[in-house]
């Protein structure tokens, strides 16, 4: 039997692996999945990074310098294509020729110089731009206070540690001055694989939860629009017994703490399923967050307080047979009819949330019927 020859697998080889499998993962979940200027900005993020990874490892294996600069810029063209389609994703104005000016600047300065004393400088240089692009990519997931921000925060962090490292490198090569060339790349081409499998795999999963989500939003959309023509229709025919709903888990936050993230994630999943169990087959659900559902239901006042008690009972029993015994949970519920407020969705939707919260602050587990106070007051 011949013996085992052992596999080494480099920084490089595993670069290569890492960035071919979330550039398919991205290409896949959301480029085709959902086709948009700012998915096909991260496709083409995604499939430079992965051109590059190969000519990386063609340069290294051949150790010819002008391969690993066209490599090296086009992993560094990374950053601007994932800003701009963030810019796109966030509907924001995007001006695109920096984005082109450096995509066809950087591989012509990194091809040109490569092998010469002026490749240290123009690496810095190109280095130092992609920092900046890495600046602005965190600063458009975080600014407005995003309710995504678990999503954007794997992202965001990956890019200011970018722009970090960019800094860092470029003042110790100031400092060193022309000292240590060889050794400053040879740093450096380390640095950059694990960079690189470092931010492409924190930006696959911040980019495809993004586009996911924004699927989750479409949806809603989509309901939030079945009911505002079924509105429309009775008004039409004068058919008054309609309400909307707001119901509200009580305490989230206290319940996230008292539970694990699993535990409470079973909470939240059986806050909905009871909703949708005590709601009649022609009422419409719509989850629009972990902690709250609007509804809109048909029928008569004695009716829609059935439902009601039945959806307060079902929420507070304490359920013995999961990972969450022993934590109650409740909520309160916001009610407006069309009766008070017109067929107006968004009217009935705004008396609806300032009716429940008043629910809340009378200390939950109960329902509040809507007054038009509660709709002057939002």
């Amino acid at each position: 039997m011949s013996p085992l020859v052992p596999v080494n697998v480099d920084i490089t080889t595993s670069m290569v692996a890492v960035v071919t499998v979330l550039t398919v993962m991205v290409v896949g979940l959301g480029t085709l999945a959902r086709p948009s200027r700012a998915t096909v900005a991260w496709g083409g993020a995604f499939g430079l990074g992965m051109l590059g990874a190969y000519l990386w490892l063609a340069g290294q294996q051949t150790d010819i310098a002008m391969l690993r600069g066209a490599a090296s810029a086009l992993l560094l063209c990374f950053e601007p294509l994932v800003w701009i389609g963030l810019r796109f994703h966030f509907g924001r104005r995007a001006r695109r020729w920096p984005i082109v000016l450096f995509v066809l600047a950087a591989p012509t300065l990194l091809v040109t110089t490569a092998g010469t004393g002026w490749y240290m400088p123009a690496f810095q240089l190109v280095f130092l731009s992609s920092a900046v692009f890495a600046g602005l990519v965190a600063y458009e997931l975080l600014r407005d206070g995003p309710a995504v921000r678990d999503i954007v925060l794997p992202l965001a962090l990956a890019s200011c540690g970018f722009v970090v490292v960019a800094l860092v490198s470029a003042a110790t090569a100031l400092i060193s001055g022309g000292a240590g060339t060889e050794a400053q790349l040879s740093a450096l081409r380390g640095l950059n694989a694990v960079g690189t499998v470092v931010v492409s795999t924190c930006a696959a999963f911040t980019l495809v939860l993004l586009v996911r989500s924004e699927q989750k939003k479409d949806d809603a959309g989509d309901i939030a629009e079945r009911a505002r023509r079924r509105l429309r229709k009775a008004e039409a025919q004068s058919d008054q017994p309609w309400s909307i709903l707001d119901i509200r888990l009580d305490d989230p936050a206290d319940l996230r703490e008292a539970s694990t993230g699993a535990a409470f994630a079973l909470i939240v999943d059986r806050f909905h399923q009871d909703i949708e169990d005590a709601l009649p087959a022609s009422a419409d659900a719509d989850r629009v967050a972990d902690g709250r559902a609007m509804v809109i239901i048909r029928g008569s006042d004695d009716l829609v307080r059935h439902h009601l008690r039945e959806m307060l009972t079902r929420i507070s029993v304490i359920d013995t047979e999961t990972a969450v015994t022993g934590i109650r949970s409740s909520a309160s519920i916001g009610w407006a009819t069309a009766s008070v407020f017109g067929y107006d969705y968004d009217a009935l939707v705004t008396a609806a949330g300032s009716a429940a919260a008043r629910a809340r602050a009378a200390g939950g587990d109960q329902w509040k019927r809507a007054t038009v106070a509660d709709l002057a007051s939002a």
